[in-house]
C-alpha cells in the first residue's frame, strides 16, 4: 500500500468505521479534516497511530504537525513520500 491512492483510502475508511462507526459520512479529500470538524485531536492521534502501523511507517516526532495532516489527499502525499523514502 504505497500510492496517494490506497494510502487516502486507508484514511478515509478508517475515518468512517472507526471514528464514526461505519456510518457514510461526506468525506471531502481536499477538505481541511481539523476546521471541518471531521476529526478531533484524539481522533488524529489514533489515525497516525493506525496508519504507522498499516504502513509500518514510524512519523518522526518534528514531522507531526498539522500541515502534513489536514486534509487526507495532503496526508496521503507526505505518507506515500515517507514510504518511498524508508524503502530506498
Amino acid at each position: 500500500m504505497n500510492t496517494e491512492s490506497e494510502i487516502a483510502k486507508l484514511v478515509t475508511d478508517y475515518i468512517r468505521e472507526e471514528l464514526y462507526g461505519g456510518r457514510e459520512v461526506e468525506i471531502d479529500p481536499d477538505a481541511n479534516i481539523f476546521t471541518s470538524g471531521l476529526v478531533d485531536s484524539l481522533g488524529i492521534m489514533k489515525l497516525i497511530a493506525h496508519v504507522e502501523k498499516s504502513l509500518a511507517l514510524k512519523i518522526p516526532p518534528p514531522d507531526l504537525i498539522p500541515d502534513h495532516f489536514r486534509t487526507i489527499n495532503v496526508m496521503a502525499g507526505y505518507l506515500a513520500g515517507q514510504k518511498k523514502r524508508a524503502a530506498s
